[in-house]
């Protein structure tokens, strides 16, 4: 009896070894993570150069993948045309601010260039420049909106936007007036801009592994160390 319980201790040893190292040897795969950081400038009359502050990547977190910045730009303003032409004519009047984000080195990220479009009928010049009348026109007080992305996987850039515990860089934003008037050659435009941005940096990473079990691992270990504790009682019982 004492030689088939010490067997039966052996398989039940080994049933409990194997489901906690099938447990401990499961590990969460790192997921992806994500974190970002903005800044911006309000509307301000072109032309203008601003900086932008932002937190660095703190590489204690783990390892970057990309870097992507996100810019979003925004032009107010009125145009106003005059044509003097002997004759009708269309014209069009195109309202808007080129907006870049640059590195400390004043190289390009990201661009975005906003724009609003009107387009108006003239009769022939009735004699006054004043933006109106019969040969004349504004688009008002009007707004428009733009956006566009980079994302980067430049080991460079990784370099200059990270640091262990982090710490901050600055990035140039610039908007200059980009408006523009076309029909007949005797046409006089005016353009009043203002611009405004806001940038997004966002990094993304893969966090710095840590051995966890999973749930379902977890589960399986805990169901076995059961099945193994009945099955030591059933043995005790009838030995």
């Amino acid at each position: 009896m004492a030689l088939i319980m010490s067997f039966k201790d052996t398989i039940l040893k080994k049933t409990l070894a194997a489901l906690a190292l099938v447990a401990v040897g499961s590990v969460t795969s790192a997921q992806a993570a994500v974190i970002s950081f903005s800044d911006s400038v309000g509307m301000t009359k072109t032309n203008w150069n601003k900086f932008l502050s932002f937190d660095k990547f703190d590489t204690k977190l783990g390892t970057l993948t990309s870097i992507t910045f996100d810019l979003s730009g925004m032009v107010q303003g009125t145009g106003n045309a005059e044509s003097m032409d002997s004759s009708a004519t269309n014209v069009t009047l195109s309202l808007g601010s080129l907006l870049k984000l640059t590195r400390p080195d004043s190289t390009t990220l990201v661009i975005t260039n906003p724009v609003f479009t009107q387009s108006f009928q003239f009769d022939e010049y009735d004699g006054a420049i004043n933006f109106g009348g019969a040969s004349g026109g504004t688009t008002g007080s009007v707004s428009a909106s733009a956006s566009d992305a980079f994302t980067s996987f430049n080991p460079a850039d990784f370099a200059l936007f990270s640091a262990a515990g982090g710490g901050k860089i600055k990035l140039g934003l610039g908007a200059s007036g980009n408006s523009s008037g076309s029909g007949s050659g005797n046409l006089i435009t005016q353009f009043t801009t203002f611009a405004s941005g806001s940038a997004l940096v966002r990094y993304t990473y893969e966090p710095t592994r840590t051995n966890v079990p999973e749930p379902a691992s977890l589960a399986i270990m805990f169901t076995g160390l059961g099945l193994i504790g009945a099955a030591r009682r059933r043995a005790r019982n009838k030995a």
